[in-house]
């Protein structure tokens, strides 16, 4: 597998977790993160961080987050997890717990390539959909692989709403609660309007082109309203937030709070969610 397939997004983002043990405090352990690392992407990882800190402390906040998630969602009984379009992600292996299943869906060359690191290192890939999510049938492709939709479900939609077309994110969840009656999906997101790109305070758009031009992708995607998932699909927004605001809850509030104006704002447009499927 060329790893070239594979986009070099995601081995930046393995190489920033891998180097949170050099870190004191460090926000998470993630023992394989440095199986899917090499020398370029440890090398972008730090510059990264050296040019601007913001782009790299999102990684950490949101790792530590979703880390958290699924120890509260597993520990109040939820019996299947889903990562969807993880990458790289290797929770189904270090959060491991009795009686629960751990499924991912993404991208055929990442999975294959990740199939293959971890078959080096005498470990199983979780079962698997392979395909682009917004395109396959998630719920009939995962009940194939052994996912039970009547089981209580948190799903980890973890860097990927700022990526996608705006147009089919909101047809995509509703095929997803159509299908599987109780669950929690998780995300993260920007609470700006990418898609127009109107802003209400121009400084706005600037920091988001800076987190742009530092991550070297473009973001079509944003939600200045967590209302349209209420209005338009059948969820309730059971918890949010601002990845700011949990840096004071993780112990780095003097860290955030050292940051120069600018990045202390980009990190205030830079939230999370968690979505309940009404009924559940």
């Amino acid at each position: 597998m060329d790893i070239n397939e594979v986009g070099f997004t995601a081995f930046v983002i393995a190489s920033i977790r891998a180097l949170e043990q050099d870190r004191s405090p460090a926000l998470f352990s993630d023992p394989h993160a440095a199986w899917f690392s090499n020398d370029r992407a440890l090398g972008a990882a730090r510059q990264l961080d050296q040019v601007f800190p913001p782009s790299t402390t999102m990684v950490r906040f949101r790792t530590r987050y979703f880390n958290r998630f699924l120890e509260r969602g597993m520990a109040e009984g939820a019996r299947q997890v889903v990562l969807l379009g993880g990458g790289f992600d290797m929770r189904a292996h270090h959060l491991a717990r009795p009686g629960v299943s751990f499924f991912e869906v993404d991208q055929r060359a990442v999975l294959e390539f990740k199939q293959a690191v971890l078959a080096e290192r005498g470990h199983r890939q979780p079962p698997s959909l392979y395909g682009n999510y917004l395109e396959v049938d998630v719920p009939h492709g995962l009940a194939k692989v052994g996912f039970d939709p009547e089981a209580p479900t948190l799903i980890v939609w973890e860097g990927n709403t700022m990526y996608l077309p705006p147009e089919l994110i909101l047809p995509f969840l509703n095929r997803l609660a159509g299908a599987i009656p109780s669950f929690r999906i998780a995300f993260d997101y920007f609470s700006v309007d990418l898609q127009k790109r109107e802003f209400e305070n121009p400084e706005d758009m600037r920091r988001l082109e800076g987190v742009e031009k530092a991550m070297g992708a473009s973001f079509p995607t944003g939600f200045p309203d967590l209302g349209i998932f209420e209005e338009h699909a059948p969820y309730r927004v059971a918890e949010s937030g601002t990845f700011a605001e949990l840096g004071v809850e993780f112990g780095l509030g003097e860290m955030v709070a050292a940051y120069p104006e600018d990045w202390r704002e980009t990190l205030k447009l830079y939230r999370y969610c968690v979505l309940e499927r009404r009924g559940a």
